[in-house]
């Protein structure tokens, strides 16, 4: 006897610190049910306190919930290192950004900055590595890359 297939299918929902994008609230309510659903079908569970509701450039979204549990709305988050606002202004990267490369700098003060056997150009090219990779995080860094080059 064969064996019936079964299909789930969640618009836009992807799985592991990914987005859900829906364009109203009943939207949203829709995919949150259909991602509960598709994983209580196959086994899986929601982090329900991980789970966060964010708009952006709107008003804060009220009422999302997953199985009754209303979910958090939060004015912005960290995603893949970056900080994502509900303002769509990138005030809070930028300074979170900055503080981060004014933590690698500090931290290379005794071995890198105040270590007179270092030639210059080894200097820099730690700075490159370290702190303006930092502070330019999934930035084009071509502009890196060829002072790199000029150096050597």
């Amino acid at each position: 006897m064969p064996r019936l297939k079964s299909q789930t299918f969640v618009c836009e929902v992807l799985f592991a610190d990914d987005a859900a994008s829906s364009h109203t609230e009943d939207e949203l309510q829709q995919l949150m049910n259909r991602l509960f659903h598709a994983c209580k079908r196959f086994g899986l569970a929601i982090s329900l306190k991980k789970t966060k509701v964010m708009a952006q450039g709107t008003e804060c979204v009220e009422g999302a919930s997953i199985n009754k549990y209303s979910l958090d709305a939060v004015t912005d988050f960290t995603y893949f290192g970056s900080t994502i606002s509900s303002s769509l202004c990138i005030h809070s990267e930028i300074n979170t950004r900055i503080a981060k490369a004014v933590g690698v700098m500090s931290k290379l003060s005794q071995r890198l900055w105040n270590n007179s056997t270092l030639s210059k150009r080894t200097t820099l090219h730690v700075y490159q590595a370290c702190v303006l990779i930092t502070l330019l995080y999934s930035s084009d860094l071509d502009h890196l890359r060829k002072a790199s080059e000029a150096t050597e």
